[in-house]
């Protein structure tokens, strides 16, 4: 599909991965003129081999001072220089995801973003919603490229990064959703205050606000929001049940949002394991019901989920062990959060750490039997856990995951009782790894070639 209103328009795109390149094939038929670049050459590389060479040139070229608009792919920090071109030749900066609003003004737009969940939440509602015939599409962080979408549809579900906010100028959100906010991204932001009102952008005046609170900083938002919004506000809570809200713990669910106070058992859930996917699924069931969705198709509707990879993924079984890959897990509050849901556990983390300390995982260190440290932080792990008094786990240093595991697999065949294999790195992974996909990759290698030896 093409962004027909942008027809006769001078346009830049700066970053050419896999937003830039959409916006591109997007673009290309209907504006007067399209320049673009990006600072890697391997991305000018990839798009040069796809498209030619015609349209890149140099944010130096004068051409970018006398544009209508640049898209900006997300990620890019403030301090780049095309920001800076753009604010003294006043030219609009905007994003793929604010193109295709403009294009699609009578649809309707849920808009859900967080520190931790929001992939789950997304592709949970994005499940339910299929299941119901609804006519939804999914897109943003998650899934496909939004100029990949298709157009003029009921609506849209878009997971939304704080890199991706930053970019939004003009939100007219139906349903706006905070899953939580713990600290992150604080080599981005200046401290976790700047970072938390990044996300708050999505609240929307007009907009149903559904916020998890289950952190500080998010239930502060609501409790702020709740004096302005009541009606339009709906609280989540996987700890105590809350009026006006969503409660669910481990066996039933409980809707009091229209002060009905209704409890639901929950099924089985094998793919939806943690204290953590308790709230996800209240949030989840929040925005269908929301959209008119009936309570007893929405629980029925998580039977079938099966998951996202590398988000608490339960690979299978050996013997005595259970494996689960949460290579998503690159905070503490994440790690945290995977930690909570078993004991006798065997924790692989490691990777490059970007927090300031460790001691948020003080508490939930007795669920842990022995734990793998490998990758740039894994003398910072070692340190930590030397500084705990008791209850702590032995450990071993590793060179890397692969080293880790097949350490850890000899420790475990040996001992009777069940034990759970979890990744959980707590750390990003762009010491070792491409991205946290590559290494949720390997892990599950590595546990297939365990099972296919049997």
């Amino acid at each position: 599909m093409t962004l027909s209103k942008q027809t006769g328009k001078k346009i830049g795109i700066f970053g050419l991965g896999l937003t830039g390149t959409s916006v591109y094939s997007s673009l290309i038929t209907v504006v007067k003129e399209l320049i673009c670049y990006d600072d890697s050459e391997v991305n000018i590389e990839k798009f040069v081999k796809e498209f030619g060479s015609s349209h890149i040139l140099s944010i130096v070229n004068e051409k970018w001072k006398t544009l209508d608009k640049i898209v900006i792919s997300p990620g890019i920090p403030h301090s780049h220089q095309i920001f800076q071109i753009a604010l003294e030749n006043k030219i609009p900066v905007t994003s793929d995801i604010e193109l295709f609003i403009e294009e699609n003004i009578n649809s309707e737009f849920i808009f859900i973003t967080g520190t931790n969940g929001k992939s789950t939440v997304t592709a949970l509602t994005d499940h339910i919603l299929r299941k119901t015939g609804l006519d939804y599409h999914v897109g943003g962080n998650i899934g496909k490229a939004v100029m990949s979408l298709p157009y003029h549809r009921k609506g849209y579900v878009f997971e939304v990064s704080s890199f991706q906010i930053e970019l939004l100028t003009k939100i007219n959100a139906k349903i706006s959703v905070i899953t939580n906010i713990t600290p992150d991204h604080l080599d981005r932001y200046k401290n976790v205050e700047e970072y938390a009102q990044v996300k708050q952008k999505i609240l929307t005046p007009n907009s149903l606000k559904i916020i998890g609170i289950n952190s500080n900083i998010s239930q502060n938002i609501y409790h702020n929001l709740k004096k302005a919004y009541s009606s339009k506000l709906i609280p989540i809570s996987n700890s105590k049940q809350i009026e006006g809200g969503i409660f669910c713990d481990n066996n039933y669910l409980y809707d009091d949002i229209e002060n009905d106070k209704i409890s639901i058992a929950l099924p089985s859930l094998p793919h939806l394991q943690g204290f953590h996917n308790k709230e996800n699924i209240a949030i989840a069931y929040a925005i269908c019901k929301s959209l008119s969705v009936p309570s007893t198709v929405i629980i029925k509707a998580l039977e079938s989920f099966k998951g996202l990879e590398h988000r608490m993924q339960y690979i299978g079984s050996y013997k005595n062990i259970n494996f689960y890959n949460d290579s998503k897990a690159t905070n503490i509050s994440s790690a945290l959060a995977s930690l909570s849901a078993f004991d006798n556990i065997i924790w692989f983390a490691g990777g490059k750490f970007k927090e300031e300390s460790f001691d948020e995982l003080k508490p939930i260190l007795k669920n842990v039997k022995k734990a793998y440290f490998f990758g740039e932080s894994k003398n910072l792990f070692a340190e930590f856990l030397a500084l705990v008094p008791t209850s702590k786990p032995e450990y071993e240093i590793c060179k890397n995951l692969e080293e880790s595991f097949n350490k850890a697999m000899g420790y475990s065949v040996q001992r009777s009782e069940q034990l759970n294999f979890l990744l959980a790195p707590a750390c990003a992974s762009y010491d070792q790894f491409k991205n946290f996909e590559e290494r949720g990759m390997l892990f599950i290698k590595l546990v297939e070639d365990i099972k296919n030896k049997l």
